[in-house]
C-alpha cells in the first residue's frame, strides 16, 4: 500500500503545531524519514526492511566471525574463552579495518554488534568497551593529536580500550561518582579518594596492553570542582601489566557471560593534559584555571561525556534484537518439526501446541515491531548531535522498550526449547547470557527508563487525553486511537506527581514514567508497522502487536471507559484469529532474517536430530 503524501503533509504540520515537539520530534523525523525512502525505493524486500545497514558489510562480519580458528570448545576454561576472545577481536580488527573508522561510523558498528550478537557471542563485552566507549570518545570528544597515540594503537588491535565510569558508591548513577582528576601544574592525579570510590567492574582483568577511557571529577588548582570529565589513559603497559598508580584485581567466575571484570582503583596515576577529554568545551591554563568556552558549555559538559554511551546503548538494544530474532529462529524452526506425542493416536507439532504458539507468535511479532523501531532510531542518530537532550533520552526509551522485551523473549525460547534450549550448541542459551549482560550495560533499564518517562510525562503535560469512550478493536484505526489515549492518559494521571521535588511523589511517579515510556515507543512502532503493512507478512505482525498489547492492557482501558467486556473479549478472539494468520507468514518472516543453518550449526535446526547430534559431537572430537 503506498503511502499518501497529502497525509504525510497534514502529519507535519500537526507535529509542527503540537506544543510537545522534542522527544515526539526526534521519533517523527525517523519515521517520516523511512516514509520518504520508502516512497522513493520501490521493491524494499522484507530482509531489507529488517535489517540496517548495507549487506556487504553483514555478509563480510558473518565470514570474519566464523573462522574457524576461534570456535569455543567445550574443553576450553574460562580463562581460555576469555583469551580466545581477544584473539578474535584482535583478528576482527584487522578484518574491518581501523578501530575508528567502524566506531564513527554508525550503520557499520550497529552491524558489528549485531553480528557477534548471532555469532560470537563472547566478544560483546569486548567489542563495546573497544569500539563504541573508548574509541568512539577518542574520536569524536578531542581534537586528532591529542587522540593519535591513543587511537594508533587502539586502531590496529594492539591495546584493547574500554570506559571506566561505574563505581561501588554511585553504580551507574555516575554524575555522583568520586574519582578525582586534579590539576597538578601540567597535568592531570587521578586518585581513588576511598574504597567505595574504585571502579567496579571494567572488563579489564584479562593482562593486555590497556587504552582507557576514564571518568572523574575534575578539579582545578584552587581545589574547585568542575563536574565529571573524561580522561584517556594507559591502564596496562605493551606487557599486559598494571602501569603505575593502578591497581587491579580481576574478579570471579560470572555464569552467563564471559567476561573478565575488575575492580580498579588510582594512587597518583598522572596523565598529561591532552588526555583530557573536553570535547572543546573547556580549557584549563597552566595556573590551573578552568575557563568554560561559553554560558553553554558547563550544562553540555555531562551530556558530552555521555554521548558514547548513548551510541552503546542503542548498540547493545539493536543486538539484543538480533539474538532475539535468532533465538526466535531457531526454536520456531525446531517447533515446527517437533512432533510431540500426546497419546498414542494423538502426534501434533509442537508449535500447534497453544502455550507454544502463542508465546512464540507474540514474541515474534514484539521482536519484528522492535526491530524496525530500533532501525528508525538508528537511522536518526547518524545525523543527531549526541549531546542533544531529546536524542539521549530517545534513546534511552528504545533501551528500555527493547532490550527486556529481548530478554523475555530469549528466556521464553529457552524454555519451549525445553530441554534442547540448554545446550550452547543451540546457542539460544548464549543469547540468554547476552541479554543479562547487556541490559546492565550503559545503565540500568529502569532507572533509564524512568528518568526519560519524567521528561516526557512533562512535555505532554499541555495535551489532555481524550473523553473516555468505548473503542472497536476490530478497527484498526480504533487500536490506533487506544494507543494514543493510553500514552495521554498515562502522562496526564502523572502530573501530580511532578508538582512538588520531595522524595516520596519522586518515586511514585517512576510507575507512570514507565508505563509511559512502554506506551509511547508501542505507538510508534504501531505507527511504523502500519507504514510498511504493503508487506502481508508485516500486516500480520502489525495485528498481533497491536491485538496482544491492548489484551495485555484489557483491565487498564476498561477502568479507563475506553473498552468494555465485549470489546475486551472481541480482542482476545481477534488475536487468536492473528496469531493463526502470522503463523501462515511465518515461513517468509523466519527467512527475512537472513540467517543461515549451516552457519548457525544449531542441532535442533536439522530434520534429523539424532544424526545432528552425532555429527556435532564428532566434530567437537575433531
Amino acid at each position: 500500500m503506498a503511502t499518501n503524501s497529502s497525509e504525510i503533509a497534514t502529519a507535519k504540520k500537526t507535529l509542527s503545531e503540537d506544543p510537545r515537539n522534542g522527544l515526539r520530534g526526534k521519533l517523527d523525523a525517523a519515521l517520516f524519514g523511512l516514509l520518504r525512502k520508502r516512497q522513493t525505493k520501490e521493491g524494499t524486500s522484507l530482509t531489507e526492511l529488517l535489517r540496517h545497514g548495507s549487506p556487504e558489510v553483514h555478509q563480510h562480519l558473518q565470514k570474519a566471525l566464523t573462522n574457524p580458528d576461534f570456535v569455543i570448545t567445550e574443553k576450553q576454561s574460562p580463562e581460555e574463552r576469555r583469551l580466545n576472545a581477544y584473539k578474535q577481536l584482535r583478528y576482527l580488527v584487522g578484518e574491518l579495518g581501523t578501530t575508528r573508522a567502524v566506531a564513527t561510523d554508525l550503520p557499520s558498528l550497529f552491524a558489528v554488534f549485531d553480528g557477534c550478537a548471532v555469532l560470537a557471542t563472547d566478544l560483546i563485552p569486548l567489542i563495546s568497551g573497544h569500539y563504541n566507549l573508548s574509541a568512539g570518545s577518542l574520536a569524536t570528544l578531542t581534537d586528532p593529536d591529542s587522540a593519535a597515540p591513543y587511537l594508533q594503537d587502539l586502531d590496529d588491535g594492539s591495546s584493547i580500550g574500554n570506559m571506566l565510569l561505574t563505581e561501588y558508591g554511585c553504580g551507574s548513577n555516575i554524575g555522583f561518582m568520586e574519582t578525582t582528576a586534579t590539576w597538578d601544574g601540567d597535568g592531570f592525579v587521578l586518585n581513588t579518594p576511598h574504597p567505595r570510590a574504585r571502579k567496579f567492574m571494567p572488563s579489564v582483568g584479562i593482562p593486555v596492553a590497556r587504552v582507557c577511557v576514564i571518568a572523574a571529577q575534575l578539579i582545578d588548582e584552587a581545589g574547585t570542582g568542575h563536574g565529571v570529565h573524561l580522561f584517556t589513559a594507559r591502564l596496562r603497559d605493551a606487557n599486559g601489566d598494571a602501569c603505575p598508580g593502578v591497581t587491579i584485581t580481576q574478579l570471579g567466575r560470572q555464569p552467563l557471560v564471559i567476561m573478565d571484570n575488575a575492580i580498579i582503583s588510582f594512587d597518583h596515576l598522572r596523565v598529561e593534559r591532552s588526555a583530557w577529554l573536553s570535547n572543546d568545551l573547556a580549557t584549563i591554563d597552566d595556573n590551573g584555571v578552568l575557563t568554560w568556552r561559553d554560558e553553554n558549555s558547563r550544562q553540555r559538559a555531562f551530556p558530552s561525556v555521555t554521548s558514547q554511551l548513548t551510541v552503546g546503548r542503542m548498540a547493545l538494544s539493536s543486538c539484543l534484537n538480533a539474538a532475539a530474532r535468532a533465538a526466535l529462529y531457531i526454536a520456531l524452526r525446531y517447533a515446527a518439526n517437533r512432533v510431540v506425542p500426546m497419546t498414542h493416536v494423538d502426534r501434533p507439532l509442537m508449535l500447534d501446541i497453544p502455550h507454544v504458539r502463542d508465546t512464540l507468535l507474540t514474541d515474534l511479532a514484539g521482536t519484528v515491531a522492535r526491530t524496525i523501531y530500533g532501525n528508525a532510531i538508528k537511522t536518526s542518530l547518524a545525523s543527531s548531535d549526541l549531546t542533544d537532550r531529546d536524542t539521549v533520552v530517545t534513546v534511552m526509551m528504545a533501551k528500555y522498550f527493547i532490550q527486556l522485551h529481548a530478554l523475555d523473549t530469549v528466556t521464553h525460547c529457552r524454555i519451549k526449547m525445553g530441554a534442547q534450549g540448554m545446550f550452547s550448541a543451540n546457542r539460544v542459551a548464549d543469547y540468554l547470557g547476552v541479554c543479562h549482560g547487556a541490559i546492565t550495560g550503559e545503565g540500568d533499564c529502569d532507572v533509564l527508563g524512568s528518568v526519560a518517562g519524567r521528561i516526557l510525562t512533562k512535555q505532554l503535560a499541555v495535551t489532555p487525553p481524550p473523553e473516555p469512550g468505548l473503542h472497536d478493536p476490530t478497527d484498526p484505526h480504533d487500536r490506533a486511537r487506544l494507543f494514543t489515549a493510553r500514552v495521554l492518559t498515562i502522562a496526564q494521571e502523572a502530573q501530580p506527581h511532578l508538582s512538588t521535588p520531595g522524595l516520596p511523589d519522586r518515586l511514585a511517579v517512576i510507575p507512570h514514567a514507565l508505563s509511559l515510556v512502554e506506551a509511547h515507543c508501542a505507538k510508534y512502532a504501531l505507527d511504523l508497522l502500519d507504514k510498511h503493512s504493503e508487506h502481508a507478512e508485516i500486516a500480520a505482525v502489525r495485528d498481533v502487536f497491536a491485538l496482544h498489547y491492548l489484551d495485555q492492557h484489557a483491565a487498564w482501558y476498561l477502568t479507563h471507559g475506553l473498552l468494555d467486556a465485549q470489546g475486551a473479549n472481541s480482542t482476545k478472539q481477534q488475536l487468536h484469529q492473528a496469531i493463526n494468520s502470522l503463523a501462515d507468514n511465518l515461513p517468509a518472516l523466519l527467512d527475512a532474517f537472513d540467517l543461515d543453518d549451516t552457519i548457525l550449526g544449531a542441532p535442533v535446526l536439522s530434520d534429523d536430530l539424532p544424526a545432528a547430534w552425532d555429527s556435532h559431537y564428532q566434530e567437537v572430537r575433531r
